[in-house]
């Protein structure tokens, strides 16, 4: 037993002079006190009527300056925050984390990261093409192998190299996060208002999704965008009109395609009357991004006359007459 001791003795006193010769003090660095991160989200969209409203949260992601590869990610209010990164020199992508329709994918290496939205019901395509080749099979119609997806919402993003340094005061990064969507107000001319019911358009030409992490990360993948549009009086002319407002990550780039614009309108009765119109240079060279379509408007029927009151399953019975007579008593 005294032998065994000695020897532990010995083991616990070169593992002391090891310790001692190979470590040395230092304080330690609480880093999410001393990197933060100045941020302003521009909420100012043309064709918006009030500012985008802020964004609950917003992610950082740092990638390795060289590789691209994921380091780190953090999470931090639209005004910015306290975030934490070792020294280094990093690639930075901000983005709002609260998007509805607007998707993330790919964003364990820089050049991947991508929005995009996903595409429409099958039965929602089904039911929107059925009406189109029922009331105009000579429109262009949608090529069947072109994905038909729902409109992006906003996403504010921001990119900026970054160096994070050793430190004993606190390095502060500033960076202004802006939208990568467009916002188009769009109008057509409307006849008979008054008997909409519903109305959806399609809108082809436009891209995929975009790689972010870039400026200029337009997919040139196509898709065609849909949303809803809805009767109303356009302030400029006083006309009744169908419009709304359409967000898109933009036109396919370097890309000659035609813009078609196609709605399904239905009527307070059920019937569907198409409209198409290729938009092409009204897209086009539009840097305010306004839409007024006069020619040819929208002419919705009128509900058909119902059948006269009366039937067998409508019997009608006359007021009561009044009719006085004597009796003999």
């Amino acid at each position: 037993m005294q032998l065994r001791g000695k020897i532990m003795a010995i083991v616990a006193l070169l593992m002391a002079v090891v310790l001692s010769a190979g470590c040395h003090r230092r304080p330690l660095e609480d880093m999410n006190d001393g990197l933060y991160l100045d941020l302003t989200t521009n909420l100012d969209i043309q064709n918006l009527k009030e500012p985008l409203a802020k964004p609950e949260l917003m992610r950082v992601v740092f990638y390795d300056a060289e590789s691209y590869e994921f380091v780190s990610d953090d999470y931090v209010l639209a005004d910015g925050g306290f975030i934490s990164a070792q020294p280094g020199k990093y690639k930075m992508v901000v983005y709002n984390f609260d998007t509805e329709s607007t998707l993330i994918r790919g964003d364990w290496v820089l050049p991947s990261i991508e929005a995009y939205t996903s595409e429409i019901p099958s039965s929602t395509r089904t039911n929107l093409l059925t009406k189109l080749n029922s009331t105009k099979p000579d429109f262009v119609a949608p090529n069947p192998e072109t994905p038909i997806v729902y409109m992006p919402d906003h996403l504010l993003v921001a990119r900026k190299d970054v160096e994070v340094v050793h430190r004993t005061g606190v390095q502060t990064i500033y960076a202004e996060a802006e939208t990568i969507v467009e916002t188009y107000y769009l109008a057509v001319k409307l006849k008979n208002r008054a008997g909409l019911s519903s109305a959806q358009a399609l809108l082809s030409g436009q891209a995929k999704s975009n790689m972010f992490s870039f400026e200029g990360g337009v997919s040139k993948e196509d898709v065609i965008l849909y949303f809803d549009m809805l009767a109303g009086v356009n302030e400029k002319t006083g006309t009744d009109v169908l419009h709304t407002t359409f967000n898109t990550f933009g036109k396919l780039p370097n890309v000659e395609s035609r813009l078609w614009l196609t709605i399904v309108v239905t009527n307070t009765s059920g019937e569907t009357v198409s409209w198409q119109k290729d938009i092409t240079e009204e897209f086009l060279n539009n840097p305010d991004r306004y839409i007024y379509i006069e020619e040819p408007e929208i002419d919705i029927p009128n509900p058909p006359t119902p059948p006269p009151s009366g039937g067998g399953f409508q019997p009608i019975v006359d007021d009561w007459a009044e009719e006085n007579y004597d009796i003999a008593i």
